[in-house]
């Protein structure tokens, strides 16, 4: 169903006027049920992984090494070429505290570091991205979706601040695989990577609302516009809202949307099978039945 046509199903199931049009309306209550029908789309990204709404998202690292001036106790930092660089980016290297971290670009061969450098010289430097901006329709994170597919193995995260300041500020600040963190709308990575890596990871979008031509956008633009939601869903959860603001009873309503809803998350996509036996007792492999060492010549 369409904006308008979920909107006359409500008004006509509360016993209201027909209409005309949504978008643009002047009556007073038509406008109240667009907006508690806008804002009830909105809240029900958040309350379920909605299937139609799940996307994937794949990054490449960005990587550079180039030759830099450093001088002592001071931050700033001289190069051939400034461009591309942002304050996004973290230095690494000889010269470059652990995780230096762009503040300013200055000039096409000037800028400056959050913190600054230990020894004075040129030296090599690796210049990497170490914030990617998430996706412009990104709602929520799935947890444990984040891979390095270049490596195979999982990202490590997502860090807490405690865990995140740990990793960045004590002895141990460097190892194989990447930890990641979710800050400032941006998936934010330690150490810092090399060029070329592929990242993926899912979420949920927030673009539940869809143009008459199939185009998924965040809010209602227009009275042709659909949803991805179930019509009944939609219908129910205006009513409530309506009453509830109202101060009139909604119990009755309240009662049948929530069951809806119940239904509508369980079918919303396929569920594995789960078995109330017991687990086998019998393992012919386990950490129980492996020696430490000394395995011995194989008798063939």
């Amino acid at each position: 169903m369409t904006l308008l046509e979920l909107v006359r199903q409500a008004l006509a199931e509360l016993g209201l006027a027909n209409i005309s049009g949504v978008v643009g309306n002047n009556d007073q209550t038509v406008r109240q049920v667009f907006a508690l029908m806008s804002r009830l789309g909105g809240d029900l990204t958040r309350d379920h992984d909605w299937q139609r709404l799940v996307r994937e998202h794949i990054l490449t690292t960005k990587a550079a090494t180039m030759a830099a001036m450093l001088t002592e106790n001071s931050a700033v930092v001289t190069v051939a070429d400034t461009s591309g660089l942002s304050p996004k980016w973290g230095i690494w290297g000889t010269g470059a505290r652990p995780f230096a971290q762009i503040v300013s670009v200055d000039s096409p061969t000037q800028l400056t570091m959050n913190m600054p450098a230990d020894r004075s010289g040129t030296f090599d430097l690796q210049f990497s991205q170490v914030e990617y901006p998430l996706p412009d329709d990104w709602k929520k994170q799935i947890p444990q979706t984040e891979w390095d597919r270049t490596n195979r193995w999982p990202l490590m995260g997502p860090q807490s601040g405690q865990a995140w300041q740990s990793f960045k500020s004590g002895i141990v600040y460097s190892g194989p695989r990447e930890r990641f963190r979710i800050l400032g709308n941006c998936i934010a990575l330690n150490p810092p990577p090399p060029d070329g890596l592929l990242f993926a990871f899912e979420y949920v979008s927030k673009n539940w609302v869809l143009s008459q031509d199939g185009t998924p956008k965040a809010a209602f633009t227009a009275d042709t516009d659909t949803t991805i939601y179930d019509d009944s869903l939609m219908v129910l959860g205006a009513k409530v809202l309506f009453l509830q603001a109202k101060g009139l009873d909604f119990s009755l309503e309240d009662s049948q949307f929530q069951n809806l809803l119940d239904q509508c998350k369980a079918q919303d996509a396929s569920s594995p099978a789960l078995s109330i036996s017991r687990r086998p007792a019998n393992q012919f492999l386990s950490n129980r039945n492996i020696p430490d060492g000394s395995w011995g010549s194989p008798q063939w």
